[in-house]
């Protein structure tokens, strides 16, 4: 994936992030019987393809606190139907509801980082463009064979939810700066920022 991306992270101190960390990890893959499942942190992509990669370390900290964000409304970040893509980063997600805190939140990060876009530009590539979504297996299997695992898939999200009653909600999470240019094993964010306002609601 070219460039770095923004991604919205639950706490990762939450029964939410642990439960999708997961089924992530091995429940998802073993019902779709992969054996080396590809690990990645439960996230929404906020914007990716950014060319920064000249940021790194302090450097990149302060432009992602520099970062011009919503202020005021509460961000709600409802989590939906468990779907089957054909691209290897969407071979199985829980789609996100684009919410007017959440659709603002990605149109200001990619005014930010896309050079000439302005406002418009970003709230017109939300709305015919951006698919926010939770990703729970990268793959390059057939959208065809990982159709026919899904009875086994959606039974494994739903006991896990029922073993783990907490992680149907929770406050707060994080926006991290990650270079997805790099190789998966290496996707990890070289700046944080915490994001208080955001209300996690899981309906798969």
């Amino acid at each position: 994936m070219p460039g770095s991306s923004l991604w919205l992270v639950p706490p990762e101190s939450s029964e939410l992030y642990r439960v999708c960390h997961e089924l992530i990890l091995k429940q998802v893959p073993s019902a779709c019987l992969v054996d080396q499942p590809t690990h990645f942190t439960p996230h929404i992509t906020l914007t990716a393809d950014l060319m920064l990669q000249g940021l790194e370390g302090s450097t990149a900290q302060q432009w992602l606190d520099r970062l011009t964000l919503p202020y005021g409304e509460t961000l709600r970040v409802p989590i939906r139907e468990v779907e089957v893509g054909r691209v290897f980063f969407k071979k199985i997600t829980m789609r996100c509801e684009k919410t007017s805190g959440l659709c603002e939140l990605a149109a200001m990060c990619r005014a930010a980082c896309v050079d000439g876009l302005g406002e418009a530009g970003a709230m017109k590539w939300v709305e015919q463009s951006y698919l926010p979504h939770l990703s729970l297996m990268y793959s390059d299997l057939p959208p065809d064979e990982v159709q026919g695992k899904m009875i086994e898939v959606n039974k494994e999200i739903q006991e896990a939810k029922q073993r783990n009653p907490g992680s149907t909600s929770t406050d707060g999470g994080a926006i991290w700066l990650v270079p997805t240019y790099k190789p998966i094993a290496e996707w990890q964010p070289v700046a944080k920022r915490e994001l208080s306002g955001a209300e996690w609601e899981w309906q798969t």
